[in-house]
Order: C-alpha cells, then sequence, then structure tokens
C-alpha cells in the first residue's frame, strides 16, 4: 500500500518504516533513504538500466563484381544502444575478394560515341576540341592531329571557385555532403562565361549549371530567435528541410543543454557569395565514379549493394542553391533567474525588434538592459567575454573560433570578427539554401538503368527508415526518442532530464510539451504505431 507520511523534529518520514528509533539525524536521515529504496516507497537510487548495442549476424554476400572482382555483406543493428549503454563497434559492412561470374559493365562498348578509358561513354563531337572530357583520364584529348578548341581565352579560364560543391551528392539522413555525383568540369563543347565582379575576372561555366551568379549577400540584420526550452528548439529546427543548414543536436550537447531550465536565445544569418540552378536530371552529366558505380550495380533487387551507393553518394542532389557560409549562436538563459526579475519571452521579443543583437547594437533598449544581464548571469562572463554554442559552415577554419565569444562591452569588436569571417566565405564557401532532388532521377546511361532506377528508390526508402525510432525502448515522461549511429537517445521535455528522461516532474499545459513518446523528430506525425511484434513489449 502506499506509506504516510510522519513529521518527527522537522524531517518527515514514512510510516511503513514502522518504530521510532532515537538514531542521531544523520543516521536516521541515511536508514530512511535506504528503507525507502529497499520498501519502495521512493526509488530515490533508481537508474534506468543500459541496454547495449547488439548486431545482427551478417547477411549472405553479394553477387561477385565483376569490376572490382569483390563482393560485400552487411550487417544490421539487432539492439541499438540506449540509456548509456555501449555502441556497437565494427563495421556494418565486410568485403572480400572473389572470382566473377559475369563480365564488367564498363569494358561494354559505346556504339556510336567515343569510349573512354573509364568506360564512360560521350559524344564524337568532345574529342580533340581542347577540353578533358574524359575527366579521369584524358582520353579524348590523347592521340589527336588537330585541336578545334572552343575556347581560346588566354590564359584558359577556370571554373568557378568551389564549383565542384554544386555537384556533390547529401544524405537526408544524416545531414550531411557526400560525393560529387555531377561532373562539374564537363563543359559540352560550349563556351558559357559568368563574370566576377568581386574578383574582376571572368569564369567559365559547366554544360551542368542551366544558372549562375555571382551576387555577394550579406546581410546586416541578424535573425534573433527565442524558445522556451531546448525541447522547443529541437521540435522546431528538426522538423525543417534537412538540406538547409540546421544543426542536429548530439546527445551530449543535448544534455548539456538540457540539464537546467533555460530559456535559448539564437542569433544566425548567413552570407551569399554565388548562386547556381542546375539543369535538369535528363541533361546533367554524371561523375565518372558515381557512373562507374550505377555501372555496377546488380539488375535485381539487392538492398546491400544499393545501400553502399547511398552510403558514398547519399539519397539526393542539389537542385540549385547558394554557395556562401552560415552562422548560428546559441546562448542559455536561465528561467529561475528571469522569473525573479518578471522577465518574460514576450520582453525578449521585444529586443530583438530593432535588429538588436550582440554583433551589432543600433540602440540600447530598457528590455534589452535586463537581457544582457540575464545572459551574462547565465553563461558566465570572463574578461568580458560570454561564451556561446557556435554553429558554423563556411569560412576560413582560423576565423570560426573567434566567432564563439562575445565581448558585451565592445559591439564594434564583435562586428569586425564576424566581418573578418565573412570575408573569408568567397574562399571557402560551403552550400547553403538547398533545394534538393531525389538520387534515383540521376540513374541513366548505364545498362538496365530503368530498372535499377526503381531499385535505387526501393533502397532510399527502406535507408530512410532503417532507423526509425521505433527501434528504440520507449522514453519515459514523454521524450521523444532518436537513433543517432548505433545508439538511442531520449529528447526530454521541459523540467525532465536523465538518460531515460525519468528524472523530474512533466509539467503539463507548458510551451514545448508535446504528448507522444514514439514520434518521429522531423516527421509530420505524432504517434506512429510500431509494426515490429518483438518490441511490442517495450
Amino acid at each position: 500500500g502506499k506509506c504516510s507520511f510522519l513529521s518527527e523534529k522537522g524531517f518527515s518520514f514514512p510510516s511503513c518504516l514502522g518504530g521510532k528509533g532515537r538514531l542521531p539525524l544523520i543516521m536516521k536521515v541515511v536508514t530512511i533513504l535506504i528503507l525507502l529504496e529497499i520498501t519502495g516507497c521512493f526509488p530515490v537510487f533508481s537508474r534506468i538500466d543500459p541496454v547495449h548495442c547488439r548486431w545482427n549476424p551478417y547477411g549472405p554476400w553479394s553477387e561477385c563484381d565483376g569490376c572490382t572482382k569483390t563482393q560485400i555483406r552487411r550487417r544490421t543493428v539487432a539492439v541499438y544502444a540506449q540509456f548509456e549503454g555501449n555502441p556497437c563497434s565494427g563495421n556494418s559492412f565486410e568485403t572480400r575478394a572473389c572470382f566473377p561470374t559475369r563480365g564488367c559493365p564498363t569494358e561494354e562498348g559505346c556504339g556510336d560515341r567515343f569510349r573512354c578509358s573509364s568506360g564512360q561513354c560521350i559524344r564524337k563531337s568532345l574529342v580533340c576540341n581542347g577540353d578533358q572530357d574524359c575527366l579521369e583520364d584524358g582520353a579524348d584529348e590523347d592521340r589527336c592531329e588537330e585541336i578545334k578548341k572552343i575556347c581560346n581565352e588566354n590564359p584558359p579560364l577556370r571554373a568557378p571557385p568551389r564549383v565542384e560543391l554544386t555537384g556533390t551528392g547529401f544524405d537526408a539522413l544524416t545531414g550531411e555532403m557526400k560525393r560529387e555525383v555531377i561532373d562539374t568540369k564537363s563543359y559540352g563543347g560550349q563556351c558559357r562565361k559568368v563574370f566576377s565582379g568581386d574578383r574582376r575576372k571572368y569564369y567559365r561555366l559547366s554544360e551542368n549549371v542551366l544558372a549562375y551568379t555571382f551576387e555577394v549577400k550579406i546581410e546586416n540584420e541578424f535573425n534573433t530567435e527565442f524558445y522556451d526550452s531546448t525541447w522547443s528548439y529541437v521540435k522546431e529546427t528538426e522538423g525543417r528541410d534537412t538540406g538547409n543548414n540546421y544543426h542536429r543536436y548530439t546527445p551530449e550537447q543535448y544534455a548539456k543543454g538540457h540539464s537546467e531550465s533555460n530559456y535559448l536565445m539564437v542569433i544566425e544569418n548567413s552570407v551569399e557569395v554565388a548562386q547556381f540552378l542546375n539543369n535538369q536530371p535528363t541533361f546533367l552529366n554524371l561523375a565518372e565514379p558515381f557512373w562507374r558505380e550505377l555501372s555496377r550495380l546488380p539488375t535485381f533487387y539487392e538492398y546491400n549493394a544499393y545501400h553502399r551507393l547511398i552510403e558514398l553518394y547519399g539519397t539526393h542532389f542539389l537542385h540549385s542553391g547558394s554557395l556562401g557560409g552560415y552562422y548560428k549562436a546559441i546562448f542559455h538563459i536561465s528561467k529561475n533567474k528571469a522569473n525573479s526579475r518578471g522577465y518574460s519571452l514576450t520582453d525578449m521579443h521585444k529586443c530583438t525588434t530593432s535588429g538588436y543583437n550582440y554583433l551589432i547594437v543600433k540602440k540600447k533598449k530598457v528590455e534589452c538592459e535586463t537581457l544582457n544581464e540575464l545572459v551574462k548571469q547565465s553563461s558566465g562572463v570572463h574578461n568580458n567575454q560570454i561564451k556561446a554554442d557556435p554553429y558554423v559552415d563556411g569560412g576560413d577554419s582560423g576565423t570560426v573560433a573567434g566567432l564563439a565569444f562575445i565581448d558585451v562591452n565592445n559591439p564594434v569588436a564583435n562586428t569586425e570578427r564576424y566581418s573578418h569571417w565573412a570575408h573569408t566565405v568567397s574562399l571557402h564557401p560551403t552550400v547553403i539554401k538547398k533545394k534538393l532532388a531525389p538520387l534515383y532521377e540521376l540513374v541513366k546511361e548505364v545498362p538496365c538503368a530503368s530498372v535499377k532506377k526503381l531499385h535505387l528508390k526501393k533502397a532510399i526508402e527502406e535507408y530512410l527508415t532503417e532507423n526509425d525510432p521505433c527501434k528504440c525502448k520507449p522514453c519515459q515522461n514523454g521524450g521523444q526518442p532518436a537513433v543517432e549511429g548505433t545508439q538511442c537517445m531520449c529528447f526530454c521535455k521541459p523540467y525532465t532530464f536523465g538518460a531515460a528522461c525519468e528524472l523530474g516532474t512533466l509539467v503539463q499545459d507548458q510551451p514545448g510539451v508535446i504528448n507522444g513518446s514514439r514520434s518521429c523528430i522531423g516527421e509530420s506525425f505524432q504517434n506512429p504505431q510500431c509494426e515490429d511484434e518483438e518490441l511490442q513489449h517495450f
């Protein structure tokens, strides 16, 4: 039954323990805590048992690849590590040498087209035109009695800086850029030029780029958002388009930011140096290594082989986007300190209506003075500098470190550090503001392309659902499970914490409190049914 609590000398203890011994107070406290645990009156020392990762056995070996003379086999995760358990060690793939029974598809002929040493076929009109259209070996320019140059510029025009980024694959599950899938140095016998006003010179455009402009856009107005909790921030940002520069919380980062009850202030901005639009898939030339991998794919559905391609090249390619840099800084503000001053999220929002931020302060408002003090108290100040959690893409790595600290008394210095980083972005850009297209749309110019296209589409769908949180044990107090590698982690709701969100108190009807413990972060639904019968008892 339930324990009723009695009181002795100001100290409450449960009646289910019986008796009123006259032990010294410290002994009594220790004894009561131990007995509380033993009798089950209150789980003082309870903890969730860790779950260690375990692999399934390896599956069968794939068909022997006629080009590489190797075959692969793969294993999947049987049990994901959870509640501070050990992740799986080793790789999911094994490779071994073998004797093929079929030839290499890339050794087949090209009909009336020119065959590069790689096996890829190009138009005969591209041979001996002064451009290396067989990118890996230049075979199309090897034995030329006469060269008819398309571009007669001297010195020869170069491709735009870092243009290869526009042809990379993208993994929508991990948010990572992968290897090149589009040939960004193939000119297709054309001499298309674009002028860079910043560098005062012309560059040559690839046949695969439909439009490319050099337009530097540096926003002076920083976007500032406030969130009720780390939970609220994760729920909103993880639901955005995976191609657009959100950062993914690791278990350690989330636990650190969630350990105390904090508001989050997020300052972000971006720098654009160029904008691009790639051609339609039908007219895109494939990067030779990607084309070879497509050629070697089996014509029957073998998930291992298609999964291998996805690991190398991703799930999508870039339809359009911008080259540039992205900056985000996250500050934690103690709710307790804010509440003691009667300062709310509404007051914080008032502070940002005129473009206020720590980098460029146009004018100080009364509301902002309180916000300044709260950020100082919550983040800690050392030599007038506040430590932020920065997330920066693009720019010179040497300038990024300076963006981790904000000088509260010297906004001019903050602006200079940001500007210094922004000006390095043109030489060290990344892809931002991406628009994606499915990778299977690029399956072409290989044997049985239509069949392989369907197989790759199926494999991508299987890959994106492979790490479903349904395979995790439920989190407590309405926390939300998510898969990271071979581990399951719990995103805890406000006022709850612990490996399984088992500690703290769940406060209903609070901003950021969302019901449903099996919903997938980034999914549009909240309560998907777990169809795995072996997991129903969790």
